[in-house]
Order: structure tokens, then C-alpha cells, then sequence
């Protein structure tokens, strides 16, 4: 059996990390596998398994540009038709959108698409609502299935009509937790804040991910501010583990903010455990998810999380249970809830080892990959049969 699988230019990043785990687990399942990837670090991280062809030809950019996307289109219907994959999976926006309208045209078996989330959201203007629903509707309707990463993607997809139902099925994300618990026990988090020259009483507080938009971190660093005036005398210190096209925009705001002290962008971080362990607290005030590979993390290193209230979020984060849920574009309130952890050092820790259970009850790499290997396996034997 053979797959293809397509994430062009998009970055590498935890997400990553779970495909190429994937790729791997299909070489050892005997499938031929082959990866649609342009992205250095990405292509980097894919040669290093052996076995998987990596295709670097086709330049597909994370996002709409209208000569380049008709330049892959042309490309990736010439490779569809040449090489007769039995299974196309794609990821990402334009990338997913491209290969799932190229695989339906050249009759591809299996079309399968890893739905992260929607480009349409409550958020969404009018416009972009317009725009983006019947070509969501549309590339749903090109695919075998849509495979939801959390039952609220697929609440969503109900909720804006934005996908067949019959097309939808809910797959939750899942991490491998081990190095997220084994970094927490080695001392490696004291060994983060010598690196990075920050005394053992700052109070360290956390994020990790793409700086775009949607990922809020504007939201964060304001919320710095008033974090100042409640928690008195604390030192702090925010760390950002990641990069994109906000970070621009970032540093003019901690600058116009005065916060040159308090915030730290430190582009793209390596050891997540290593990272994760050494925060005091994890805060994600995105506006938009399909199930954070962050907040996963964040939740095996057993790290008091505050996050907001949307959906997908409130999924993985039961409010006074596992976190501290507020609503999104609320500094204010984020503050008041890192506060609340200071405060309540009992109460942080007993969030922390609950959001750590339940990642290890319900979200493990392991029962993500049997349900896809499942759905694979079930979905190729139907094709088979109606073929018959």
C-alpha cells in the first residue's frame, strides 16, 4: 500500500512532530510512504527516516497565493496521476485544500484530511465567511473522510455549516506524555532557567506555538501589565517558545509597553519537555484550535494551565478541575488567573496533576494512531470492495 502524504510549506512544530511519528508508523506497517513537504527544518526532520521519500518539487505555501497555488495544482495532478497512491492524507489549509481537489480529480482511492480546525470561526467577518465556507464545504466534499482532531471541531463543523456531517469523523489528538513527565523529574526545568540567566525566585510563566494571529499572544503580553499590580513585589519573567509572522508585532508591543524585562521571545524552541519543565505556569490565550498539541504538552509536564474558553480549549481543559478557563481577549482576566496560581500554590499543583491524568486516560499517541491506522485500513478495504 502506498501514501502520500501533504503538508507543503507549512512549519514544523509539535504537529509535526506527531506526523512523523505517524510516517513512521506506517514504514513499520509495511506501507510505502512518501511526504509532500518544502519547509528546510521539516524536510531536515523527514530524511532522517529510513524508508520515506520526501518530495521537495511541489512549493505549496501555508497560505492563498493565487500564481503559486496554480503552478502546485498543475504539479501535483502530473505526480497524482503518475504514482497511483492508494491513500492521500493532507494537512493545512491551502495545501490540504489543493491536494484533496487534485486527488478527487485523478479518482485517488482514500482522501483523507487531518481537520485541525476551521478557517471559519465565530470570529470570522462577514467576508471571510463568505469566502471561506463553500471552499471549506467544497474540499469536505472532495474528501474520503474529514478527520476532526476533537469533538468540538466537529461541534463546529454542525454549528456553521461549514461540512457534511457524513464526511466527518473524530479522531482526538494524542501525544507521547513520557518525555514530558520524565523532563519534570530530572532537574532539567533549574537547568532551563541557568541557560536562560533567570533567578530560581521569578516567577516563570510560558507559552508555545506559532506567533500568528490566531495564537493571541498580543492578548499575553498585555496581560503583563496588570499582572504587575497583583502579585505585588514577585518577580516574573514571560517566556515565548516559538516564531511566525507576528513577532514583529510582538516586540514593538512589549517595547511600547515597557516590558523589556518581564518578556522574552525566544523564537523556535527544540526541548519542549526541557522547556515545559522549567515554567511555573502555562498560559495559551488562542483564538482558534482543533485540539492544542500545546495544551497537551503542557498538561502531561503537569504545568497549571490557563487557557481560553473556546471550544476545542474547554475540551481538553475542564474549568477548576484541570485549569483555569477565561474568556478570549480578556489580559485582564488572564492576569487574575496567573495571579490566583501564586496565590494558591496548593490549588496550581492540584490542577496540574489532574490535567496530567487525564492526558495520560484519554490522550496518548498510541490510541490516536490505532483509531487512524483503523480508519485506514477499514476505508481502503471498502473502496476495494465497491470495486468489485
Amino acid at each position: 500500500m502506498k501514501t502520500l502524504q501533504i503538508v507543503g510549506n507549512s512549519s514544523y512544530g509539535g504537529a509535526g512532530y506527531l506526523l512523523i511519528r505517524w510516517c513512521e508508523y506506517l514504514l513499520s506497517r509495511g506501507w510505502q510512504v512518501e511526504f509532500l513537504a518544502t519547509d528546510s527544518f521539516f524536510v531536515i526532520e523527514l530524511k532522517r527516516i529510513l524508508g520515506i521519500k520526501v518530495i521537495e518539487s511541489i512549493y505549496i505555501p501555508r497560505d492563498i497565493a493565487p500564481i503559486r497555488d496554480v503552478q502546485a495544482f498543475i504539479q501535483l495532478l502530473l505526480l497524482l496521476r503518475q504514482e497511483r497512491y492508494d491513500v492521500v492524507h493532507t494537512y493545512t489549509a491551502t495545501p490540504s485544500f489543493l491536494g484533496r481537489i487534485a486527488a478527487r480529480l485523478v479518482s485517488v482511492p482514500v482522501i483523507l484530511h487531518h481537520q485541525a480546525g476551521w478557517t471559519v470561526t465565530e470570529f470570522s467577518s462577514p467576508l471571510e465567511r463568505i469566502v471561506y465556507t463553500p471552499l471549506e464545504y467544497l474540499a469536505a466534499l472532495a474528501s474520503t473522510r474529514s478527520i476532526c482532531v476533537s469533538h468540538a471541531v466537529a461541534q463546529q463543523a454542525h454549528q456553521l455549516h461549514i461540512a457534511p456531517q457524513h464526511k466527518l469523523v473524530t479522531i482526538c489528538n494524542g501525544i507521547e506524555p513520557e518525555p514530558f513527565i520524565t523532563a519534570t523529574q530530572n532537574g532539567v526545568g533549574e537547568a532551563l532557567r541557568r541557560e536562560l540567566g533567570i533567578p530560581g525566585n521569578h516567577l516563570l510563566i510560558g507559552n508555545t506555538g506559532r506567533l500568528a494571529p490566531q495564537k493571541d499572544n498580543e492578548t499575553l503580553i498585555q496581560a503583563m501589565v496588570y499582572l504587575k499590580s497583583l502579585i505585588g513585589h514577585t518577580p516574573f519573567t514571560l517566556l515565548l517558545a516559538g516564531d511566525g509572522p507576528d513577532r514583529q508585532k510582538l516586540e514593538k508591543l512589549v517595547q511600547s509597553l515597557d516590558l523589556g524585562e518581564q518578556v522574552r521571545l525566544l523564537g523556535f524552541v527544540r526541548d519542549i519537555p526541557k522547556f515545559l519543565a522549567g515554567l511555573d505556569t502555562f498560559v495559551s490565550p488562542s483564538l482558534r484550535e482543533g485540539m492544542s498539541i500545546s495544551l497537551l504538552e503542557a498538561m502531561a509536564a503537569a504545568r497549571p494551565i490557563v487557557t481560553t474558553s473556546i471550544l476545542p480549549n474547554a475540551e481538553l481543559i475542564e474549568h477548576g478541575v484541570t485549569g483555569i478557563l477565561v474568556p478570549p481577549r480578556s489580559p485582564k482576566q488572564v492576569a487574575e488567573a496567573i495571579a490566583r496560581f501564586v496565590q494558591e500554590p496548593e490549588l496550581a499543583q492540584r490542577y496540574a496533576a489532574a490535567a496530567r491524568q487525564r492526558v495520560l486516560e484519554r490522550y496518548t499517541i498510541d490510541r490516536m494512531f490505532q483509531e487512524t491506522w483503523d480508519l485506514y485500513i477499514s476505508l481502503v478495504k471498502e473502496k476495494r470492495s465497491e470495486r468489485l
